[in-house]
C-alpha cells in the first residue's frame, strides 16, 4: 500500500505535531526536575530540626518545591527517586558525597511533671526510674561517661525513632537520652528539662548525601548551602569534607 499525496501532506503535519507535543511535554519534565527538590532524611530530624526553619527556605527560594520524604531507611538513590538526603552516620557511604552537618551529642531530658516533679536530683537517681530508650542509642554510653556501670534490660520502653521517644517524654513516661539538637525547642519551651549538665559525644554525625554527579544541580547546591548555614553562619565553607566511596 501506499500513500496518497493528501495522505503524505497530512502524515508530515501530524509527525511534525507529535514532535512539537513531545519538546512540550520534556520541557515541562526539565522544569520539574529543575523546580522540585526530594529530600530523604529520619522522621526525628524533620520533625524536631528541619520543619522549624524550612519557611525561611521557601520564603528565600520560593521557585524551588522542597518535598520531604522521612524514612529510617537508607535512600537507594537509584531506584527511589530522591535528589539528596540528611543521614545520621559515619559519613562514608560508597559512590556519593557526604558533607557534614554538625555532630550530635545526647542529654537525658524528661518532662517537668515526670513523677509529679520530683526529678532525679544525682545521675546515679536514673538508675531507679524508668527510662526510655532509643533502639539504636544505648544509655550506656551515657552513664559510662558519669562514671556508672549500667545494664540494659531488654524490658524497658524501646522506640525506633526520636519523635516516638521525645513524645513518650513529653507525655511523661520516663527519662529519655534525646539528640541536643532535636531537643532545643522543647527545653525552650518548658516541655521538657535536662536533668544534668553532662553530655555524651554521639559516634556518628548528621551528613547532607547525594550522587556524584548530582554537585552541578543548583536545586541541590542552594539548599545545601542554606543547611550549612544554619548550623555555620560564618565557617560553613571551612567544613566541607567531601569522601570519595
Amino acid at each position: 500500500m501506499l500513500l496518497t499525496d493528501e495522505g503524505r501532506r497530512l502524515m508530515e503535519r501530524v509527525r511534525a505535531a507529535l514532535s512539537e507535543i513531545t519538546e512540550g511535554v520534556e520541557a515541562i519534565r526539565s522544569s520539574d526536575r529543575d523546580r522540585i527538590l526530594t529530600v530523604s532524611m529520619l522522621p526525628g530530624f524533620a520533625t524536631y530540626w528541619l520543619m522549624p526553619r524550612l519557611a525561611q527556605f521557601i520564603e528565600r527560594h520560593p521557585d524551588i518545591e522542597v518535598n520531604i520524604r522521612p524514612t529510617m531507611s537508607l535512600t537507594d538513590f537509584t531506584r527511589d527517586e530522591v535528589d539528596m538526603a540528611v543521614r545520621f552516620g559515619p559519613g562514608a557511604w560508597p559512590g556519593l558525597i557526604s558533607i557534614k552537618l554538625y555532630d550530635e551529642a545526647l542529654v537525658p531530658v524528661c518532662s517537668p511533671a515526670f513523677r509529679r516533679g520530683r526529678l532525679p536530683r544525682a545521675p546515679g537517681d536514673l538508675l531507679k526510674v524508668p527510662l526510655l530508650h532509643d533502639e539504636r542509642q544505648p544509655w550506656s554510653i551515657w552513664f559510662k561517661a558519669v562514671g556508672l556501670d549500667y545494664r540494659d534490660a531488654r524490658q524497658r520502653p524501646r522506640y525506633s525513632d526520636q519523635t516516638l521517644l521525645l513524645a513518650a517524654a513529653i507525655a511523661g513516661l520516663g527519662v529519655a537520652l534525646a539528640r541536643a539538637s532535636l531537643v532545643a525547642a522543647d527545653l525552650k519551651s518548658g516541655r521538657l528539662v535536662r536533668l544534668f549538665s553532662r553530655s555524651v559525644p554521639t559516634r556518628n554525625s548528621y551528613f547532607i548525601v547525594y550522587p556524584r554527579g548530582s554537585e552541578s544541580y543548583g536545586k541541590i547546591q542552594v539548599f545545601q548551602e542554606w543547611l550549612l548555614e544554619q548550623v555555620r553562619p560564618v565557617e560553613r565553607n571551612a567544613a566541607i569534607v567531601a569522601h570519595a566511596g
